[in-house]
């Protein structure tokens, strides 16, 4: 990976621990928005506006559960309003990797609707692996053993040209005709 900006939006105390954890590595700047607290490592930078550093990440973790209800962040250790993830869902750029844990359908529907790729982890056992989780998943991504796929971009044996939901074809359906 190019960008070794990392943000971990929301959480509790093992979004904390994953937060020092990448920290510690060196390999990582890391930036946590909508989490706060005393146990953060001081080589985690906190934001108060997620915009401030949101742009900067290439890569993306949110809790597990992702939501608490609905479209509402799960942020326990946040002191602000309630997070309503359509907030940040629209800013995320394109080729950003978003790694997420249990989602709600609201949050499935409302990422699909802003065409955000969601790269879902499979659950854990104990809360506490969580951390062990993500770690080795993005170990592996930075070896390039794992490429992020968007879910329901056709088959994996379908060319991208070929998926019904590429850009390419995107912009040929709405291609206006013209008439002679």
């Amino acid at each position: 990976m190019k960008n070794h900006h990392i943000g971990l939006l929301g959480g509790g105390l093992v979004q904390t621990a994953l937060a020092n954890r990448l920290a510690e590595t060196g390999r990582w700047e890391v930036h946590a928005m909508f989490l706060e607290g005393p146990l953060l490592s001081p080589k985690v930078q906190t934001a108060r506006d997620f915009r401030d550093v949101l742009w900067l990440c290439g890569t993306l973790v949110l809790p597990s559960p992702v939501c608490r209800e609905g479209l509402l962040l799960n942020a326990p250790l946040w002191s602000g309003p309630p997070v309503d993830a359509g907030q940040f869902l629209g800013l995320i750029g394109k080729g950003v990797l978003l790694l997420a844990g249990e989602m709600t359908p609201e949050f499935v529907r409302a990422a699909a609707a802003k065409e955000v790729a969601v790269t879902p982890l499979p659950p854990v056992e104990r809360e506490e692996d969580w951390p062990e989780l993500v770690t080795n998943y993005l170990e592996r991504a930075g070896d390039k053993k794992v490429r992020p796929r968007p879910r329901d971009q056709g088959s994996p044996n379908t060319p991208l040209a070929m998926s019904t939901d590429s850009l390419a074809s995107r912009a040929y359906q709405s291609a206006p005709i013209f008439w002679a």
